[in-house]
């Protein structure tokens, strides 16, 4: 009896060494659970100079579907009035807002965020009247 036990322990021991040296074949057919995946998403930084009343705009491109995250990062000389900020699909040239706030103040956190398909897109910065001397503003923009 204790030979069988010994050889059986020895079994259970050699299945479990080698099982874990392993690879799940279901894993390898179908993904890990926990797998995730590996989005890539890019940053584009835009500098401007806007004048009081004015805007600008900038385009850039989205190469997948996902979320577009518009930030109105600095503003020099600082103001203390916030900006017009949108964003909307870009067609020969014409800029049309589709998503927009009226109250963006420069800071580290996405102002106005939006599910984009792929295209080509603009931002608009607008001055409706809190602006009291010509002012460089930049403009970060993350999307897939």
């Amino acid at each position: 009896m204790n030979a069988q036990r010994l050889v059986l322990s020895l079994l259970i021991s050699a299945s479990v060494v080698m099982m874990s040296a392993c690879s799940n074949p279901l894993t390898d057919l179908f993904g890990s659970k926990d797998s995730s995946s590996t989005d890539s998403s890019t940053t584009d930084t835009f500098n401007g100079t806007l004048a009081p009343k004015g805007s600008l705009v900038f385009t850039f491109s989205v190469a997948s579907a996902g979320n577009v995250a518009v930030t109105l990062t600095t503003v020099a000389p600082a103001t203390t009035g916030a900006l017009g900020l949108g964003i909307g699909p870009s067609s020969n040239g014409t800029c049309t807002i589709a998503n927009s706030t009226s109250g963006a103040t420069a800071g580290g956190s996405p102002q106005l965020s939006a599910m984009e398909n792929p295209g080509s897109y603009c931002v608009q910065v607008a001055d409706a009247g809190s602006l009291a001397t010509t002012s460089t503003v930049t403009v970060t923009v993350m999307h897939p």
